[in-house]
């Protein structure tokens, strides 16, 4: 009897989860296929909702599922670690104390937070890539806000109480409109009326316009509606120092603030090659038009590892949950199909719109050139996302931390 075709998935992000999910359906109870997952951590992450975590608008343990529950009746091989070194050669990953052999290789690594060698900014800020980062994030909205009611001084407490989003990409815009309706909407419930006075909201965005991964429509709408929030968006404004207390932008200009949430980029996540594969400007592996790597064709790379060029519009596919999704579908066809001895087909990304929360009661979107704001939208958003997560579990709870949202104040409990 030969032995079965070995798939491996690296990272149980997006991109690895959806392809786990994909390639489940082609090879449900077939004995000569093997699905292996590798992933640092034991279950899957919602990043999409991780914003609302971090104002606490949802609960943490509602957007994670457990690896092993999202596909039980096949992953008998989930490999919990970090993938040391991946050597093409043997075909071989080493996760730890395991030597985990493929034929076909899926990388999904993800990607953690691009700091760019900023001075202080990996040590004074607070990135938002994790559950617990979305922890300390909320944690420390709420210290400073019991700090800052014990300080007479005006202007040390307008210092103490100024949130700085350094990065105006869907999740940056995302988390100061939250953070807004955190701060109306539940600390106004609990601190007196002069010390929200002196509560403000700083947006710092390098380029000209908001997400500009977006339409020209939804970059304006998004815009527009944070202003009238009240949150001061800074336009191509860069980051140039980051403090214990403050922030430096262009020309110098000094911004007091003891909370810094930093969502300016990521970066792919390390992977070491026993030889060298190429990788585009920002570190992303470059892959032909069937997502495989050069040279390497039975080695697929997907999401946030990937640099897959549009041809429509000749650059690099951002990196978006959508993309992970979509790219993760397509690469398990092509393994399906290569396996079947036939020609893998080439991928062909079409986005399916853009949606982004604004705070409650309001979302933006746009879905072909077509964008739209407002209280319909919010409700579409809340249901397209509540649907995106994996079991109906975790879809109840999400809908009814945001239910009880509607009518009460959010938990202001330290974790």
């Amino acid at each position: 009897m030969s032995r079965p075709i070995k798939i491996l998935i690296i990272g149980n992000g997006f991109g690895g989860v959806y392809a786990l999910k994909n390639l489940h359906k082609f090879f449900h109870n077939d004995k000569k296929i093997e699905l292996a997952l590798v992933g640092e951590k034991n279950y899957f992450l919602f990043t999409p909702l991780l914003h609302e975590v971090a104002t606490g608008g949802i609960n943490p343990g509602n957007i994670i599922e457990p690896i092993r529950k999202v596909l039980g009746c096949c992953l008998d091989k989930f490999y919990l670690g970090k993938a040391e070194i991946i050597n093409f050669d043997s075909h071989t990953v080493q996760v730890e104390n395991a030597l985990i052999s493929y034929d076909y290789l899926v990388l999904a690594p993800g990607a953690e937070t691009n700091f760019y060698n900023i001075p202080g900014a990996e040590e004074y800020s607070f990135p938002l890539k994790s559950i617990a980062d979305a922890i300390k994030i909320k944690n420390r909205c709420i210290m400073v806000m019991e700090r800052a009611s014990h300080v007479e001084n005006r202007i040390k407490r307008k210092n103490m109480l100024r949130f700085v989003v350094v990065g105006g990409g869907p999740t940056g815009v995302e988390l100061a409109a939250e953070l807004e309706e955190l701060i109306k909407e539940t600390f106004s419930s609990y601190y007196p009326e002069e010390i929200m006075e002196d509560t403000s909201i700083v947006l710092i965005q390098k380029s000209p316009e908001l997400v500009p991964a977006f339409g020209e429509k939804i970059r304006k709408k998004s815009l527009e509606i944070l202003r009238k929030k009240g949150i001061e968006v800074m336009l191509t404004r860069t980051v140039k120092e980051v403090g214990l207390s403050y922030v430096v932008i262009n020309e110098n200009i000094k911004i007091f603030t003891e909370t810094v949430i930093w969502v300016a980029g990521v970066k792919p996540a390390e992977l070491k090659f026993n030889q060298p594969a190429k990788q585009s400007s920002d570190g992303r592996l470059v892959v032909n038009e069937y997502l495989q790597l050069e040279n390497h064709k039975e080695v697929f790379a997907i999401g946030d590892a990937a640099a897959f060029r549009d041809a429509n519009k000749n650059i690099f596919l951002p990196a978006l949950a959508q993309v992970a999704e979509k790219e993760a579908k397509a690469v398990a066809k092509n393994i399906q199909l290569l396996i079947n001895n036939k020609i893998p087909e080439k991928f062909l990304y079409r986005n399916s719109g853009n949606l982004m929360s604004l705070g409650q009661w309001m979302a933006v979107g746009e879905i072909f050139n077509f964008t739209f704001s407002g209280h319909t939208t919010w409700w579409f958003w809340r249901t397209v996302y509540l649907f995106k997560l994996i079991s109906w579990r975790k879809k109840v709870r999400v809908a009814a931390d945001w239910t009880m949202n509607l009518f009460s104040p959010r938990d202001i409990s330290q974790l």
